[in-house]
């Protein structure tokens, strides 16, 4: 039986996510290579971090009714993650979606298309972190909410998102990844972030690179 690093005493999924809050992501850059979403999806929401548990939904049809249902049923800590199966002009979430999230305690939404009126899913008081490809005016209709599938895999930005992944996401991108994979790396990327306030400092006062840098 394989023993996951989580059951092998690394800790509880909660305490993890609470180490991940203060990993500097692009730091997990260096220790890992699977889980980092296209660029061409990016930070259009709230600027701060977002960490939190992937909830999915695939749309068939640009829904506004399938989103609606998915909006209701998020848990606190949550994040809604929408796979738009390649529509790119529909935008799914808006100032009343993301508000409805940020009521339900999401920790953020993450769209492979577009979203639309983005000043207010930045607005400190109603928004949240959200990425997505970019922005349209026009947006999903109330159709009949039959054209979805919720809690199956995904593909957001070339990465396939389980229900109950890791959604990471900082102003670098997003990463998304098994709770198992970043358990993995956390104690490496957090001895990294420690040492790195020191190295740049010596880098500021002048030392030679070649004593600082790996350069062999």
């Amino acid at each position: 039986m394989t023993i996951s690093p989580l059951s092998a005493g690394l800790g509880s999924s909660a305490d993890l996510l609470e180490r991940l809050r203060c990993v500097d992501l692009p730091t997990l850059g260096h220790l890992l290579e699977e889980g980092f979403v296209s660029s061409a999806v990016r930070q259009l929401g709230q600027r701060r971090r977002m960490v939190g548990t992937a909830v999915t939904l695939a749309l068939d049809a640009p829904d506004a009714t399938a989103v609606n249902r998915a909006l209701v049923e998020l848990n606190p800590g949550e994040v809604l993650v929408v796979d738009m199966g390649g529509n790119h002009t529909h935008a799914p979430i808006g100032a009343v979606t993301v508000a409805a999230a940020r009521a339900r305690g999401a920790a953020g939404i993450v769209v492979d298309g577009v979203v639309t009126d983005v000043e207010a899913l930045r607005d400190a008081h109603s928004g949240l972190p959200v990425y997505a490809r970019g922005t349209s005016c026009l947006t999903t209709k109330r159709l009949d909410g039959r054209r979805e599938r919720r809690q199956v895999p995904v593909h957001i930005g070339g990465v396939r998102v389980t229900p109950g992944d890791f959604v990471l996401g900082d102003a670098n991108g997003v990463i998304a990844l098994p709770a198992s994979s970043l358990a993995v790396v956390v104690h490496q990327a957090e001895l990294s972030d420690a040492a790195e306030p020191e190295l740049l400092r010596r880098i500021r006062a002048g030392e030679d690179l070649r004593t600082l840098l790996h350069v062999d």
